[in-house]
């Protein structure tokens, strides 16, 4: 997600290091990640064990696919169609894996300054596995067990997490961190299979087996993020600006990311950093008047792109563009701004909410299912799709499944698309994914700007930063 210029996105949420934020108050803290609803966590990280059930956003227990029979779903290509191949079953090959079941663990942030910020994750992961044990058997005679912790938005939350889970799971899938380089040593020392949804730090970046899904990296981003803006507001490309928080993630991003539409031929007028704790905003909004911006881009968490958009409207400053990542495309970033935020232009390489996909559709579905009332995201596209690259490699490897050759199998993925529900990702290459896509914000609802239908892909521009 890094993309668009190169769509890494989420990264701005975990903007910076542990000790940073704990030098900031829990108000200041929060804005460095992106806001999401409901959800409390428990004791010592694990938020539920058994079974793989974790708390609703209604604070009760999920209820799981299991416990309400359905006939199994017809879908093309379902994800559990390779385990029809695997010939015989193995015993206990590694740890976490018996005869009849593979345990995998999710750990994601869902208490913290902004409590349940990551619980769309830590759901979608429970969804994937009740969904598949539902209906598509197993992977060579072997269910799925989902342990799911909390990472309590923090390094050692994180750190706590995975080392727990390197005891008790085969592998992590589908986890989402905002201090995700926490768990990065515990990870590496145990050499547990790592499938996040993303991985938003360099250091769990460069950490060999763990593996985002949104397969991004502040250096690498590419030329269709740009070019779309061009084309979509050909008259404005002389006058941008880059606003965003000022804190390492953030900052890397927005430079990465400014650079590469520069080379694209995007001029800026105004680059400014924002400080956590600056809580006016009327003289940035004065200098993107005085400088003629037509174009605004934000990197930064989603509540304070709203507060910018508010100063921008009491100034009765308009641009012709407003562009930021994929955390406002939420509910809640619309219920948060209101008509402050209207107009809002987001670039993503998942699929749409908004569009007919099969594999979005039977996410929404199952979600629904575990968590009732609760609504998908980005980040829960992500880790689904991660649950389901898990699964595929898992039955290709086959009864005799170790941790080792499972994250051989894993490096070996470079155009993974989750049955088309994102665009192309370099999951074993480790490489931002040179496709997108731009939606706008108008009216209340979210549509489609560019391309018409698909993604956009360009080519990769290695900007230099943070690299």
């Amino acid at each position: 997600m890094r993309r668009w210029t190169a769509l890494i996105p989420m990264v701005v949420i975990c903007a910076l290091l542990a000790g940073c934020g704990s030098r900031l108050t829990d108000e200041q803290r929060a804005a460095l990640v992106v806001p999401r609803g409901g959800g409390t966590g428990t004791d010592q990280g694990v938020v539920q064990e058994e079974d793989g059930a974790t708390p609703g956003t209604d604070g009760t227990a999920d209820q799981a696919g299991a416990n309400n029979p359905q006939q199994p779903d017809k879908q093309p290509n379902p994800p559990g169609s390779l385990a029809g191949a695997c010939q015989g079953t193995g015993g206990a090959t590694d740890k976490g894996v018996t005869a009849g079941e593979i345990t995998i663990a999710n750990i994601s942030d869902i208490s913290g300054p902004v409590p349940g910020i990551f619980q769309s994750a830590q759901q979608a992961t429970k969804a994937f596995v009740e969904y598949f044990n539902a209906t598509q058997g197993s992977i060579c005679g072997r269910k799925l067990k989902l342990v799911s912790f909390d990472s309590r938005t923090d390094s050692g939350g994180d750190q706590q997490a995975t080392s727990q889970a390197c005891e008790q799971a085969f592998a992590l899938v589908g986890s989402m961190s905002a201090f995700d380089q926490g768990g990065g040593p515990a990870a590496a020392g145990c050499g547990i299979p790592d499938l996040r949804a993303s991985t938003v730090t360099a250091q769990r970046q460069r950490t060999a087996n763990s593996f985002g899904v949104a397969s991004n990296v502040v250096n690498l981003v590419s030329s269709a993020g740009p070019d779309l803006v061009k084309q979509s507001f050909p008259g404005a490309v002389g006058a941008a600006a880059y606003l965003y928080l000022n804190a390492d993630a953030s900052a890397q991003n927005a430079k990465s990311m400014q650079k590469a539409a520069e080379a694209r031929g995007i001029k800026f007028v105004y680059s400014q950093a924002i400080d956590i704790t600056d809580v006016n905003y009327a003289p940035y909004v004065a200098k993107l008047k005085e400088t003629g911006t037509k174009i605004v881009y934000w990197i930064g968490s989603a509540q304070y792109a709203v507060r910018l958009q508010q100063a921008m409207r009491q100034q009765g400053f308009t641009p012709e563009a407003f562009i930021t990542d994929p955390s406002a495309y939420d509910p809640q970033y619309l219920k948060q701004g209101g008509a402050a935020v209207d107009g809002t232009v987001v670039y993503t390489n998942g699929a749409l909410f908004e569009e007919n996909n099969a594999q979005v559709a039977l996410y929404k579905q199952w979600l629904g299912r575990v968590a009732p009332g609760a609504a998908p995201s980005y980040f829960g596209m992500f880790a689904w799709a991660a649950a389901r690259l898990f699964v595929q490699t898992a039955a290709k490897i086959g009864p005799q499944l170790t941790r080792k050759a499972m994250i051989d199998a894993v490096r070996s993925v470079h155009d993974f698309t989750a049955e088309g529900m994102v665009a192309p990702q370099d999951v074993g290459g480790k490489r931002t994914s040179a496709c997108m896509t731009l939606v706008r914000l108008k009216g209340g609802a979210w549509s489609r700007l560019a391309p018409a239908s698909g993604y956009s892909c360009g080519s990769l521009i290695d900007t230099g930063v943070g690299g």
